[in-house]
């Protein structure tokens, strides 16, 4: 049974105008049933044959998606900041670095683990195999993908309605910021995380720069270290945008032997955006895409 039998039963009884099968998700109560199957970014689907009752989620943003649909009581394992509301009395098993403590995850004896692509491939295998737990990878590189990741999540853990809601939420703030957007030209970027390493197109900050009309002028796949300086000075961009955690201010791009003659830098038009905002795929996300338009388009939201 997949993700979808469920839709098929609130089809049934009206709740539903879409035919069984559809992508269409239900947003009303219902009794939700198991077994439930979804494929998300991993290499298997992912098959629950009842409710999870110890959920280890090792992504933040994923961990704010359990908290916000009301799941955090059955969260036995999060991130680092993250026990906090109905997850209280979580474990943390996943420093502030990013490192996951994998003895602690095996030992919560979870029926569920719930992670990104960016989780250490080997550590996940190892939690997986070693705790008996079904593994959930959400996919994590656009918008869409938390909106699909996110569906996915409601129907493992039996929260499918409000699961929806938090989509529709979504959805409709992000559809606020593309209609303040509409007629706005692109305009040229260059992506900071910290010295000088950017984003390729294909991840959830590539992904909110394109969509708030940002062209980075580092081309869509650049390589995982530091961008050349001769070539950010040659590409000269319109707006230098910086995660929070990056370190980068005007003052010492200005103090740059490089920086300080990229119009950006010149113009001051230099902006800062959260990171929890802007790399987490979780409910805040359509707030990190009114971050990142705000900081491009300034005058679109005056």
């Amino acid at each position: 049974m997949s993700r979808f039998a469920p839709i098929c039963i609130l089809a049934a009884v009206g709740l539903l105008g879409a035919a069984c099968g559809e992508r269409a998700e239900p947003v009303g109560a219902f009794a939700q049933t198991y077994p439930v199957s979804v494929h998300g970014a991993g290499d298997r689907p992912t098959v629950l044959k009842a409710r999870p009752k110890r959920i280890v989620v090792l992504d933040p943003g994923a961990a704010e998606t359990l908290l916000t649909i009301g799941a955090g009581e059955r969260l036995v394992g999060v991130p680092a900041g993250l026990a906090t509301g109905a997850a209280k009395k979580a474990k943390e098993v996943v420093r502030a670095t990013g490192q996951i403590n994998v003895g602690a995850v095996i030992s919560l004896k979870p029926d569920l683990i719930v992670a990104t692509p960016g989780v250490d491939e080997l550590d996940l295998a190892r939690a997986a195999r070693e705790s008996g737990a079904a593994l959930y990878v959400q996919p994590d590189t656009s918008i869409l993908n938390v909106e699909q990741g996110t569906i996915d999540i409601g129907f493992l853990v039996g929260e499918a309605p409000r699961a929806r809601r938090l989509v529709g939420r979504i959805e409709r703030k992000a559809e606020e910021v593309d209609r303040r957007l509409a007629a706005v030209a692109p305009v040229t970027v260059f992506v900071d995380t910290g010295f000088f390493i950017t984003v390729p197109q294909r991840s959830l900050l590539g992904d909110l720069v394109r969509r708030a009309k940002g062209k980075s002028v580092a081309g869509p796949t650049p390589g995982p270290g530091p961008f050349p300086l001769a070539d950010l000075a040659r590409l000269n961009p319109a707006f230098y945008l910086a995660t929070s955690d990056a370190g980068v201010t005007l003052a010492n791009l200005r103090d740059s032997p490089v920086t300080h003659r990229l119009k950006a830098v010149r113009k001051r038009r230099v902006e800062i955006v959260p990171a929890n905002l802007v790399t987490r795929p979780g409910p805040r996300v359509a707030e990190g895409l009114e971050a990142v338009a705000r900081a491009l388009h300034p005058d679109a939201f005056r």
